[in-house]
């Protein structure tokens, strides 16, 4: 029987294949590429330089036994990279390198004179320096087996290499990290004289997190990708200019994500672009890591075809490699509807269902081609989402327009002290039950410095949130909010943990006030147990006077508190069930679990004689049910719930009073 889905699947290939070809035939792709093809042969040559061993063992790409070191007369490329965590935790990165001849070869004066002929230059104008400048790397010889050795960060050298017979070398490293540091520098060790790219970064991003990856020509930069005239101009000629509006937009959105979040800049271009590129990514977008077509594609015709063949086929094979290192993020991927982004994101997000939080396409308008309105098309973009959430994925045409998208579409991020529960766990409580996506910086290995960039007045503010004075704090989109019934009031209604404000306008402040109450008396007094004087000073200096302050709480303030909340859940508006308010658990259940829970582990005595009496059966059992959700059970469970310790509850068995 054959299988709906991969008809579907081969069905939306053959379409686009279709659209490719039309593509390169209305563009005259193939005349283009025969005319440069006379003054730059269709592979890449290799170095005179070589030796015959040298050359043989060149086939065996890395596994060759003999590389050979960089000398002084060699041109080196170093490629940033994104470090990510391999299996035990273990810090790993994709390292690309590279190794030309700097001797020039005799063929750049033809092709800098055939493409200054196609795209209407005359012979003699000032363009052609900056034409020969570009088209430089596309005729380099290519050094295959060479060896780099990079210094990484100071903390020791990396071979990387030997490189395959495109001079190009890419393996996988595994890496020390630097203490409190996100970014690493790396610098080639190599002979004076040497010249290119000899510095790269690597920054190190954690399993959890959003991260972006985006096409480049015509959805970041203006390639003109249906017109070979038009590539050609763009690449070798102009100024490289970005698409209007986009640096704005992926400024807004690093700064609703995180500045820590990683940006992937995936292209079919080749890695001969690669400087012409990190120039312009630098120049108007985040930082990230360029992904470039390493295949027998690296001349000047070569590039002609590595932008409008078999793209869809290379995106889906880099994204499932950038999903292999980082499973565990979610990802926005952007592109454009010149070339087959919408089939590729759409393959991907049926690939790995629920990776991909939004996918955003660039409906191109405004260039004239052949073929463009079948591109452009909804019956298009349609077919290429076929099976996916219809409110996963946005065709736009001005930039501006996915501003207007709710930036509270992006995970919430928690910022608390890492190594205490403390009043970081109300908020995790309620994202944890929500199914919410968030980062905690209390599991990030640089959670600490964040934490301090907000109560030190250091962290980036856009000019619109006060800044905080303390954790917890939560941040959504360009939102940052403190105080936890604060946090808890947001999150409430988004979340679906209040009752529906269209049925009960009111019952918001009900339900607020009853979280207010046992904030109070369940958690803050309880802390005031163990720091009565004064928080500055530790336990061991405030004994007597903890003695008697929790001595009292126990025998007065717990049972009263108990007391009220079990007047709460046998009132009317408790309604059916084990539930504070209105018969559906609320993010008061939530906090009054928490408090209980806390109060257990303080005060183990105490509580258990007050079980035991059975005058607050309704309080212990709400406790009981909230642990039983699926959800919060998986999240009992797990690492993620922290270990009772020097927070808010603690025990000292010289406070563990009966009562």
């Amino acid at each position: 029987m054959s299988n709906p889905r991969r008809t579907r699947l081969r069905s939306l290939t053959a379409r686009y294949g279709k659209l490719e070809r039309q593509t390169r035939s209305n563009g005259g792709f193939s005349d283009t590429e025969s005319s440069l093809a006379r003054s730059s042969t269709n592979q890449r040559q290799v170095s005179r330089r070589q030796s015959k061993i040298c050359h043989l063992l060149s086939y065996f790409g890395n596994k060759n036994p003999l590389p050979v070191p960089i000398l002084d007369d060699d041109v080196v490329w170093l490629m940033d990279n994104v470090a990510f965590r391999g299996p035990g935790g273990i810090w790993n990165a994709e390292f690309v390198a590279a190794a030309f001849d700097k001797q020039p070869s005799a063929r750049v004066v033809d092709l800098v004179g055939d493409i200054a002929s196609m795209v209407g230059l005359s012979r003699g104008r000032s363009e052609e320096k900056t034409i020969e400048q570009r088209v430089a790397p596309f005729v380099m010889q290519a050094l295959p087996g060479r060896q780099i050795k990079v210094q990484f960060d100071g903390l020791g050298l990396l071979n990387l290499g030997p490189g395959g017979r495109n001079g190009i070398s890419s393996g996988i490293k595994r890496l020390a990290r630097a203490p409190g540091t996100s970014v690493a520098r790396c610098t080639a060790e190599v002979p004076v004289g040497v010249v290119g790219l000899l510095e790269m970064k690597t920054v190190f991003a954690e399993p959890q997190g959003w991260a972006i990856i985006s096409d480049i020509d015509d959805t970041i930069k203006i390639t003109q990708t249906s017109d070979p005239v038009g590539i050609l101009r763009s690449t070798f000629v102009s100024e490289p200019a970005p698409v209007p509006g986009m640096p704005e937009l992926y400024a807004y959105i690093q700064s609703v994500i995180t500045t820590s979040a990683p940006f992937f800049y995936l292209s079919a271009s080749p890695y001969c672009l690669y400087p012409f590129l990190r120039t312009f990514r630098d120049a108007h977008y985040p930082h990230g890591q360029l992904i470039l077509r390493d295949a027998n594609l690296l001349t000047a015709s070569g590039l002609l075809s590595s932008l409008t063949l078999g793209t869809e086929k290379y995106k889906v094979d880099r994204i499932k490699k950038v999903h292999h290192w980082f499973p565990r993020r979610k990802m926005i991927v952007i592109g454009d509807s010149t070339q087959s982004d919408p089939e590729a994101y759409g393959s991907i997000c049926r690939m790995f269902p629920g990776w991909v939080g939004l996918v955003l396409i660039r409906k191109v308008v405004d260039i004239a081609s052949v073929g463009i309105e079948e591109k452009n098309a909804p019956e298009r973009f349609e077919r290429a989402f076929a099976a996916v959430p219809r409110e996963l994925w946005h065709v736009f045409e001005d930039p501006a327009e996915c501003r207007q998208l709710s930036a509270k579409d992006v995970p919430y991020s928690l910022i608390y002290w890492p190594g205490i529960p403390g009043r970081g766990e109300f908020v995790r409580l309620a994202l944890e039950e929500a199914g919410a996506e968030y980062t905690d910086t209390a599991f990030a290995e640089s959670g600490i410095d964040e934490v301090l960039a907000y109560v030190q007045g250091k962290a980036a503010d856009d000019g619109i949130n006060p800044p905080p004075c303390a954790p917890p704090i939560l941040k959504h989109g360009d939102l940052v909010i403190s105080q936890t019934p604060n946090i808890l009031l947001y999150l409430g209604v988004r979340l679906g943990l209040v009752a529906d404000a269209d049925k009960d306008s009111d019952a918001l402040y009900r339900i607020n006030g009853l979280a207010l109450t046992a904030l109070d008396g369940l958690s803050n007094e309880p802390h005031d147990c163990h720091h009565p004087i004064s928080t500055a000073l530790y336990y061991e200096d405030q004994k007597p006077e903890s003695k008697k302050r929790a001595e009292d709480y126990v025998k007065n303030r717990l049972p009263k508190f108990l007391g009220y909340f079990e007047r709460v859940l046998g009132s009317k508006a408790s309604g059916d069930g084990p539930w504070l308010y209105g018969g559906k658990l609320t993010y008061a259940d939530l906090v009054l679990f928490q408090c209980v829970d806390g109060v257990k582990f303080m005060f183990p005595r105490a509580t258990a004689k007050l079980e035991g009496e059975g005058k607050h059966s309704k309080v212990f059992a709400l406790h009981q049910a909230v642990a039983k959700r699926p959800k919060i059970r998986a999240y009992l469970e797990s690492p993620r719930r922290q270990k009772y310790s020097i927070g808010i509850y603690r025990y000292y068995k010289e406070l563990d009073f009966e009562g």
